[in-house]
């Protein structure tokens, strides 16, 4: 190239140096420099791709430690940044290569000069960037240590004070403890507590902090290799929707070996190919605890534990218990007890099930009359769980009959299945198990209660996450069969497995088909009896085009999680439709025409799925009770046929339907091109009469307080609803980007859903201060004016249970004591403060006696203008806070000012404690008598001048968990050595 080029360079600079002379030297070197860009272009453009080859091999190296480590490490923001910027450059990089090549194609010795020097200062430019990004990559951190996975706890009934269940529980900690142990079994009959005794140990490991990670897995009839490997996966985070069993054995695999680890299947009954599932024996810390009925269910293992029935001792106990009565002053009813304890046969779930239907029963005939019917012969066939049959209904025929009604429903759904409080009354309604009930709310309320008895009378209990509740799987079993012994009411078909004869259609009155593996349905069932149809979770892509065409009696359908993409025609047969469950459907991408048709629907729920537009139809709906639409996926989606705002949800849509108990609707503010659409909805909204639950975003401040202005609901005369208040609601108005946003606000703690964010706004809008006296709930995000939340007005906050304050720039405190009359945060259980560059004070001024009585998880982060956290007076007042948290606070010096703190239990309640990226931190509190009854685990980062942690915690007698780096805990000063050997023991570290 050189050779072509430089004839018409010469040329070209010839006629430039003469006045370049003329003009000065400067001008000359200039010329030369930039001659000197095009005549070694060549070698520059060499040089650039190899540093560029160097580059790669160094994001290479990066993006392999970053798989290859992904489950115990993640990448730091620095690094992600790091590998952005290569990205782009390549990108850069890219299009340069492009134009130099087409200059050697197309140069023939009059290419312009001027667009060649500019090409060749571009290369020499482009190869300093590559090499600086190069060296970059040495002088950051690429990883930092995982949090260990977080632990879902089971919630185990404590079970210390019954020592047959209890003493299980302490060995099976000794085998994981044993690193000869790799495969554990626990064995024994149906009922007599093994699964308690799992979950006791599940949660036990869990606070341990020894394991990396923790699996649980309700190993029913119909789970297989495969759905085991689906909960591994979602745990371990991995995708792997497309591979098969073999690759995802291997995936599996290969994110344990080098993992501490424990598996807990739970309800085994039949051998499980571990290896088809990827849990090896080569993983030296992995390890399997099995619970199934029969020993030879689990195959070989290096230590069985047999389960047996309750003692005597205990039996007697726990039934003492749950009756609350002192047995021993009923000499008529003692020796009855005595009976029906051993007519339990020892096992816990009957026991207190019995236990519970007498409790206080001070009437010695009605314990003989139940003695009586235990001991009396079942009519039934002997089948499996007779034992459990007699008692369940025994129970069960108590109830009156729509209570009956609801405990029997529950056996249409998968054993363990685990329902959210909403949707088990919502298909009760749709059941009509709620004869007296005309509006939702009044349904939701009676189902609350129903439901709070069931778990009471221990025919339910509540599941692992809020709100969520299940029931014990023989109590389940049991209930399918008193089901279908009802000819007139029930006929209940739970199918395990696909196929479905069809005869099954004609006779059965309520399907259910969960979490099958769907690839066909029926052409044209008859259905007619059919009341109830569940396919959620199931596989299932389409339907037939006449699949409803018989099932016009239809009440629920639930299709949620499904791969469905159309929904056929044939549902306009559903004239009785009441309830249609559509969220989560993500290939479903809108309404057919024929949803007008469903005239009897009250509930309808399309969140999370691919509609982008709400037909005109939807306005028909004029029984409709409970709306539940989102379209955030969409915002900004310019090539998403039919996602224009003014589509999305046609005027007079909302305002058709006048019985619309509850509204939610979930568009994303932040795209101003849906602010116009937003403010009509919300014109419509205000024109519904029986609104009591909303969820809604406001664009703007002006644009909520005209509802509040305007709605009927809320100004109207409705006398059922005091003040004529929302019974829920969830409230954001305004929109702030968070740059550094706290973890996910969780309000499931609340006493009420009602729960209201004001983003980006200044002064205290009445609006806002209207809605803020009926919250539970407040997030305070950017606002530009706010001091303190005393600004909102005390009054205002006493009712609030969580609060979130984030990057608002001018506050200087959280309460400001001198306008602060009465205690505050009554009833405050979670506050999280974030990104506060100004804040000096939690609490300004004079605190009165009484606040922050229940509060429980404190966070602060970003904070660093703030050099102590509490005060000695409001120290004092933190009788219940169980969870500290202090991060990125680049002035805090001390936790607990300089003083004399008299009590010695001071924070009582305070098991966790972390403290993170505290460089100035030196002293937790200057007092060391203090006790520190409570606290079980501390984690500290990057608090180089925290020293006299030893000395601080030294009488924490529940300490057992210290989390902290090699660096840091070497340079610490130990009060003697008893302490140290002691903290050693439970010393867990961590790298940074």
């Amino acid at each position: 190239m050189t050779a072509i080029i430089e004839p018409a360079i010469a040329q070209a600079a010839g006629s430039l140096v003469g006045p370049a002379i003329d003009g000065g030297k400067g001008i000359f070197n200039c010329l030369k420099r930039k001659y000197g860009y095009v005549r070694n272009m060549r070698k520059n453009f060499a040089n650039l791709e190899k540093e560029e080859k160097y580059l790669i091999s160094e994001e290479e190296d990066v993006m392999t430690k970053l798989d290859r480590n992904r489950l115990k490490m993640q990448q730091t923001n620095r690094c992600k940044t790091w590998l952005d910027e290569v990205g782009k450059l390549k990108g850069e990089l890219n299009d340069l290569k492009t134009e130099y090549s087409s200059i050697r194609k197309s140069i023939c010795g009059l290419c312009p000069l001027p667009g060649l020097m500019k090409l060749g200062k571009m290369i020499l430019e482009k190869t300093a960037d590559v090499v600086s990004l190069k060296d970059q990559i040495g002088k950051i951190t690429i990883m930092f240590e995982k949090a260990p996975a977080a632990v879902i706890k089971k919630h185990a009934k404590k079970i210390k004070e019954i020592p047959s269940l209890n003493k299980h529980v302490e060995r099976l900690q000794e085998c994981l403890r044993n690193v000869e142990l790799k495969r554990i079994c626990i064995w024994g009959p149906l009922g007599v507590g093994k699964t308690t005794i799992m979950e006791n140990l599940h949660d036990a490991v869990g606070e341990s902090h020894k394991f990396d990670i923790i699996f649980w897995v309700n190993v029913n009839t119909n789970r297989n290799v495969r759905e085991i490997q689906e909960v591994l996966l979602k745990r371990l985070d991995l995708k792997a929707e497309e591979h098969s069993n073999d690759q995802r054995a291997d995936m599996i695999s290969e994110e344990l070996k080098n993992k501490k680890y424990v598996l807990f299947l739970d309800e085994v009954s039949s051998k499980i190919n571990l290896r088809e599932v990827g849990i090896h024996e080569q993983h030296s810390d992995g390890k399997v605890v099995f619970a199934c009925r029969h020993r030879n269910s689990c195959g070989q293992t290096d230590e069985d534990i047999n389960v047996q029935r309750l003692s005597d001792e205990d039996a007697q106990k726990l039934f003492q218990e749950t009756v609350d009565l002192d047995l021993k002053n009923y000499r008529d009813i003692k020796p009855v007890a005595r009976q029906i304890v051993n007519e339990c046969g020892g096992m816990p779930h009957l026991i207190k099930l019995i236990g519970t239907s007498l409790k206080k029963v001070e009437v010695p005939a009605i314990w003989r009359n139940t003695l009586s019917q235990l001991r009396s012969p079942s009519k039934e066939t002997k089948q499996e769980l007779e034992e459990v049959y007699k008692f369940f209904k025994l129970v069960c025929d108590k109830l009156a009959s729509n209570k009956r009604s609801c405990l029997i429903s529950w056996a249409i759904f998968p054993v363990g299945y685990e329902l959210h409080r909403d949707y088990i009354i919502e298909c009760w309604k749709a059941e009509q198990c709620f004869t007296q009930s005309i509006k939702l709310g009044m349904a939701r309320d009676e189902g609350h209660t129903i439901l709070n008895e069931f778990v009471d009378q221990s025919l339910l209990e509540n599941g692992r996450k809020v709100a969520h509740y299940k029931m014990f799987e023989h109590f389940q079993r049991v209930a399918l069969r008193i089901a279908n012994q009802d000819e007139n009411s029930y006929r209940i078909l739970v199918k395990e497995r696909e196929t479905i004869r069809e005869e099954e259609w004609e006779l059965a009155n309520r399907i259910s088909l969960v979490r099958l593996r769907l690839s066909t349905l029926p052409e044209r069932p008859n259905g007619d009896k059919i009341l109830t149809l569940l396919l959620q979770e199931s596989s299932l892509v389409e339907f037939p085009k006449s699949f409803f065409v018989h099932m016009f009696n239809l009440r629920l359908l639930d299709l949620h999680d499904t791969k469905i993409r159309l929904l056929p025609s044939s549902i306009s047969s559903l004239k009785k439709l009441t309830v249609l469950f559509l969220n989560n459907c993500r290939e479903l991408m809108q309404l057919p025409a024929e949803v007008g048709d469903l005239c009897r629907l009250e509930v309808l729920d399309i969140r999370h799925t691919g509609i982008h537009a709400l037909p005109a139809e939807v306005g028909q709906l004029t029984h409709l009770k409970c709306l539940r639409v989102s379209f955030v996926e969409h915002v900004g989606n310019h090539n998403q046929v039919g996602a224009r705002p003014r589509d999305i949800i046609s005027s007079n849509i909302i305002a058709r339907l006048v019985s619309l108990e509850e509204l939610s609707i979930d568009l994303n503010p932040n795209n101003g091109r849906w602010n116009q659409t937003l403010r009509g909805i919300a014109v419509e909204v205000a024109s519904l009469e029986n609104l009591t639950c909303l969820c809604f975003n406001f664009p703007e401040v002006d644009c909520f307080q005209t509802f509040i202005d305007t709605s009927k609901s809320l100004n109207g005369n409705n006398k059922l609803l005091e003040d004529n208040n929302l019974r829920s609601f969830s409230i954001l108005i305004g929109y702030h980007q968070k740059s550094n946003p706290c973890t996910e606000f969780d309000i499931s703690g609340c006493s009420a859903e009602k729960h209201l964010r004001f983003s980006a706004g200044d002064g205290f809008p009445d609006a806002i201060l209207k809605m803020l006296e009926e919250a539970c709930a407040f997030e305070l995000i950017g606002h530009r004016t706010a001091a303190n939340l005393s600004d909102f007005g005390a009054d205002k906050l006493g009712g609030l249970e969580a609060c979130i304050i984030e990057e608002c720039n001018k506050m200087i405190s959280i309460i400001d004591g001198n306008h602060t009359g009465d205690a505050a945060f009554q009833r405050l259980k979670k506050l999280h403060i974030n990104n506060l560059p100004k804040l000096v004070h939690i609490w300004k001024g004079s605190i009165q006696a009484g606040s922050f009585p229940v509060l429980t998880i404190l966070t602060l982060k970003g904070c660093h203008s703030l050099k102590t956290l509490f005060s000695q007076e409001i120290v004092l007042q933190l009788k219940q806070l169980q969870h500290l948290q202090v991060e990125d606070c680049k002035e805090i010096e001390k936790i607990i000012e300089d003083g004399s703190v008299v009590e010695p239990e001071v924070l009582p309640k305070l098991k966790k404690l972390e403290l993170c990226s505290l460089p100035r931190l030196s002293n937790i509190c200057q007092n060391l008598s203090l006790e520190w009854p409570s606290l079980e685990t501390t984690i500290i980062k990057t608090c180089e001048e925290l020293k006299n942690f030893p000395s601080t915690f030294e009488k924490a007698a529940k300490l057992g968990v210290i989390r902290c780096t090699q660096d840091w805990w070497n340079q610490l000063v130990w009060p003697n050595d008893n302490v140290k050997i002691r903290f050693q023991s439970f010393q867990q570290l961590i790298v940074i």
